[in-house]
């Protein structure tokens, strides 16, 4: 097929079957970008990691690289030694920050040949956070609600409902003697309403 376009600036032709052939690198693109805009500009760092010893990384191996993570940044999950792990956005960002601090201090061994170090760090990450929400749950099981005592009542509930003790009857009070009676007179009154059969 002839050249159908050229560059307004150099001139250069372009093929319309060379365009067409990127199409798949734009789709790949715009999918990293749906991802995240942020967290694609990290993941386009981390590729350069695997930038060979003076050499440039061409672009059909940054595809590549990046069509490899695409499904796992899409599901917010990874798989690693069989099993699946939880990794957010958030996390991915953290592991990949981690990874550049290191490559910054040269404590790490570039270029990188596979995802493995990228995938134990969000692994990693996923058991620490895991772990965490375990320790939580014991915690608020040990601090749950005591039991309630054989004795006592089950609930407040059962302690409001729960008639009150009865008291002991008292006797009724002695009825006033009259003002200006003296005891012995009072104690004579009192033997013989007594025999009378009334009540004092």
């Amino acid at each position: 097929m002839s050249a159908d376009l050229s560059c307004p600036v150099c001139g250069t032709e372009l093929d319309l079957a060379v365009l067409f052939s990127h199409e798949g690198d734009q789709r790949a693109m715009a999918r990293l970008a749906e991802v995240s805009i942020p967290l694609g500009a990290r993941v386009l760092q981390y590729v350069g990691l695997f930038t060979p010893h003076k050499q440039r990384l061409t672009a059909a191996k940054k595809i590549k690289l990046i069509l490899q993570l695409l499904p796992d940044l899409e599901r917010q999950a990874i798989t690693y030694k069989g099993r699946d792990w939880a990794a957010p956005l958030s996390a991915w960002a953290m592991a990949i920050d981690q990874m550049l601090a290191a490559r910054d201090v040269q404590r790490l061994e570039l270029p990188m040949k596979g995802h493995g170090y990228l995938y134990a760090i969000l692994a990693g990450m996923a058991d620490k956070h895991e772990g965490q929400a375990e320790q939580q749950r014991e915690q608020e099981l040990r601090a749950g609600p005591r039991a309630a005592t054989v004795n006592g009542p089950a609930s407040v509930a059962d302690l409001v409902q729960a008639p009150a003790p009865t008291a002991a009857p008292r006797p009724a009070p002695a009825a006033p003697a009259p003002a200006g009676m003296s005891p012995t007179v009072r104690a004579m009154r009192a033997v013989i309403e007594s025999k009378r059969g009334t009540t004092p």
